[in-house]
Order: C-alpha cells, then sequence, then structure tokens
C-alpha cells in the first residue's frame, strides 16, 4: 500500500439518506485515483475508541468531480463522532488510493451488484462513465432494507440511459412500495441481465451480503474469472 499522505480540508457534509451522510473535502493537489478506488482517511480524535483514529472509505465522488466525497453509515464511534462536527477548514490525512473495483480495460457487458453502502463505489463509476460518455452498458442493481434507506437515487434515476440501468429492492417493504421486493436473487438477476456469459459482475458491500451474493453467481454458473468482489468492513 501507498505510504504517501496528503492534506485534505473539510469542506461540507450533506444528508444522503437515514443516517447516511457524504462528507466533502477539498482535493489535494497531486492526489490522484480512479473511478471506484477507496482511500484511508485520519482524524484528530481525543480519547478514540479501540478501532483508532483512522478508517477506510471508498470514494463516492468521480475523478470528474471537484470535490473529493465519502459517503458513509453514522454509528456510534469516536471516528463517526468527529466526522460529524468537523467544521469548514479542519483537517484530515489522507492515503491511497487503492481497491479493484474499476472499470474494465475491455469492453463488455457491466453488472453492479450491492446493498445499502455497499453503493458507494458505482456512483463514482457511473458518474465517471456519464461525463467521459464511455461506451459500456451498465446495470445496478441493489437492494436496501427500507426505501427511506436509499442513497443516491435521484442522480441514479437522472443518468438512466441506453447505456445505464438502476434497479432497486426493497427486502422490507411498506405497503405503499411498488418496485422490486426482496433480495438480489437469480430471478431478478435474469430479469434485468441480458448475455450473462458476456458480462462481468462487481460485487461490493458488507461481508455476508458480498458472501451471499458470490454463492448465488457461482451457483448459477458464473465464471470466477467474470466477478470481482469487495467487501466493506465494519464502520
Amino acid at each position: 500500500m501507498s505510504s504517501q499522505l496528503f492534506t485534505s480540508k473539510f469542506i461540507k457534509k450533506e444528508k444522503k439518506g437515514k443516517n447516511t451522510y457524504s462528507f466533502h473535502f477539498k482535493k489535494p493537489n497531486k492526489f490522484e485515483f480512479v473511478a471506484g478506488q477507496y482511500l484511508k482517511m485520519k482524524l484528530d480524535i481525543n480519547n478514540s475508541d479501540s478501532r483508532g483514529n483512522s478508517r477506510y472509505f471508498t470514494v463516492s465522488s468521480s475523478p470528474t468531480e471537484k470535490d473529493l466525497v465519502i459517503t458513509t453509515r453514522i454509528i456510534k464511534s469516536s471516528f463517526k463522532k468527529k466526522l460529524m462536527t468537523l467544521k469548514t477548514g479542519d483537517e484530515a490525512i489522507i492515503s491511497g488510493p487503492w481497491g479493484d473495483i474499476v472499470f474494465p480495460k475491455k469492453r463488455r457487458p457491466i453488472i453492479f451488484l450491492t446493498g445499502g453502502i455497499g453503493i458507494t463505489p458505482f456512483r463514482s463509476l457511473c458518474i465517471f462513465a456519464r461525463d467521459k460518455n464511455l461506451d459500456f452498458k451498465i446495470t445496478l442493481l441493489v437492494s436496501f432494507s427500507t426505501a427511506e434507506d436509499s442513497i443516491f437515487d435521484k442522480e441514479f434515476k437522472k443518468i438512466e440511459s441506453d447505456n445505464f440501468k438502476y434497479i432497486k429492492t426493497i427486502t422490507h417493504p411498506d405497503k405503499n412500495w411498488k418496485g422490486e421486493k426482496g433480495r438480489i436473487d437469480a430471478q431478478k438477476i435474469r430479469k434485468y441481465v441480458k448475455n450473462v456469459d458476456k458480462s462481468i459482475f462487481y460485487v461490493t458491500g458488507p461481508l455476508g451480503l458480498v458472501e451471499g451474493i458470490l454463492k448465488l453467481l457461482k451457483d448459477n454458473g458464473i465464471k470466477k474469472g467474470h466477478i470481482i468482489s469487495e467487501d466493506f468492513p465494519g464502520y
């Protein structure tokens, strides 16, 4: 892993969903990343908990956007408490980037499968594809526990096109939900994915979700060489 450190200044935060926020930082000079990659962030925290004063985050912004943005769920931890109380101009130390959730070199249909906060690298990738007019056929299938847990929903709907399909499924829907219901399963994949054998599948999210989807793909004959996965550690 890269040992080079960069200083970045906090700009603002935006609420994106239930207990989920995007945090905008100034992009440091000479810090370059590829859409879909992640970084390590360190904050100045007094009396940090056992996990310390640093965390890994996917960059949810695209390299084509001005700010460097991370998006995360807010839980009770000293790091997240500090993140929520940052003021404009406060500094963070970042290093990286790393990660394999990046566009393939060869043009082929792309399928993004994820749940919850695992959607963050796909925002970066989809915005980058739009801004650069990349000729990829992309299908994003994401599950959320409730409709209120959805993040980036309006953004993905706004960029839907012949090259980009966005499907959301809710595992615990209320009576007003009219869309797909339940977890990502073989039936939904068959419904929305054409040319399965020619597609490349990207799977991200918490470990349990990633393992479940990987088993689903394996059981349905998807070759290991057609799958790229990355699980997210605890928040």
